[in-house]
């Protein structure tokens, strides 16, 4: 019960793990224009940016992954 990562992963956790990291991206996605019209140096928003670039990648990556983990199951 308290282990979530136990051997044979339930289609519905990977389900909720897959739908869990698409909104991750599409908040880092919604967060950009607030870094872009903030009164922060260009170097702060240049970085702000490409980490919520990275995290948007790895939310839509990830979210794929599991999705086709679910489909296999």
């Amino acid at each position: 019960m308290f282990n979530l990562f136990r051997s044979p992963i339930e289609k519905s956790s990977l389900s909720a793990w897959s739908k869990l990291t698409d909104d991750i991206a599409k908040v880092a996605i919604l967060a950009m224009p607030v870094i872009l019209y903030s009164e922060h140096s260009l170097a702060f928003k240049g970085m702000n940016i490409s980490f919520l670039l990275v995290v948007t990648y790895l939310g839509l990556a990830l979210g794929r992954v599991f999705r086709q983990l679910s489909e296999e199951k």
